[in-house]
């Protein structure tokens, strides 16, 4: 009986963590500005594909750094993650204020034309929403769902996910492809 009255616990605990987290989602993201960056303000040349194509695999590798960590990951084939792609190499300011994700505003939006919406983002997804031009990688899964117009998946990490949760509260991130640190 007792592991019954914990198990409900801990999912309404859960369920009440993802509510809150999405209402300070939305009020954090109501209070952000973003500047643009006048020298990388242009548009993206490569070809566009088709909304749905979310592939990693035919992605572009990625390394992201902070501290003495490294996480790799690998970027979709989508207009979105092109257009984040030329903006590297990039130093990214992440918090985390909901034990599930590090987010944290990029230096000028992504269009969102052609973005699959996703509601339910999972662990080892990195994400962009639309409406406040923030990137946010996810670590864990807390069962909750986004609001609308949703998150559009970017890419996912294949490896380090585990320092990158464990990375604390604030961090200074650096992506950039993974070729340019091959040398």
């Amino acid at each position: 009986m007792t592991e019954v009255v914990i198990a409900t616990t801990t999912a309404w605990t859960r369920r009440l963590a993802a509510c809150l987290l999405t209402a300070a989602l939305a009020g954090l993201l109501a209070g952000c500005s973003l500047s643009a960056d006048p020298q990388r303000a242009g548009p993206v040349s490569s070809p566009v594909s088709s909304p749905g194509t979310v592939s990693a695999a035919s992605g572009v590798p990625v390394v992201l750094r902070f501290g003495d960590q490294t996480v790799t990951a690998t970027l979709t084939d989508t207009m979105m993650s092109r257009q984040f792609t030329a903006m590297l190499p990039l130093t990214v300011q992440l918090t985390d204020a909901w034990g599930q994700a590090k987010a944290g505003p990029l230096p000028r939006p992504l269009t969102a034309e052609g973005g699959t919406p996703v509601h339910d983002p999972t662990a080892g997804g990195i994400y962009f929403w639309p409406e406040s031009g923030m990137i946010a990688i996810y670590y864990d899964d807390l069962g909750q769902t986004v609001p609308d117009p949703g998150l559009v998946r970017l890419g996912v990490v294949q490896t380090g996910l585990d320092g990158l949760s464990d990375a604390g509260n604030r961090l200074t991130v650096r992506i950039e492809p993974a070729t340019a640190t091959s040398s």
